[in-house]
């Protein structure tokens, strides 16, 4: 293998990586989203319940 191709091959998995680190950051972030909307839907159901009983 010449060492041009050496560099791209080692680019790409070093592209490969960072891809695969942001996507787990990615779903992380969505996941923490949800939890804190779900979060709210109950804190609001509870008030609701409250203020109208």
């Amino acid at each position: 293998m010449s060492k041009r191709k050496q560099e791209e091959v080692h680019q790409n998995a070093k592209q490969k990586a960072y891809a695969e680190k942001q996507a787990q950051k990615g779903d992380k972030i969505v996941k923490w989203i949800f939890g804190v909307l779900i979060l709210l839907a109950v804190v609001y159901m509870f008030w609701a319940i409250f203020m109208f009983s």
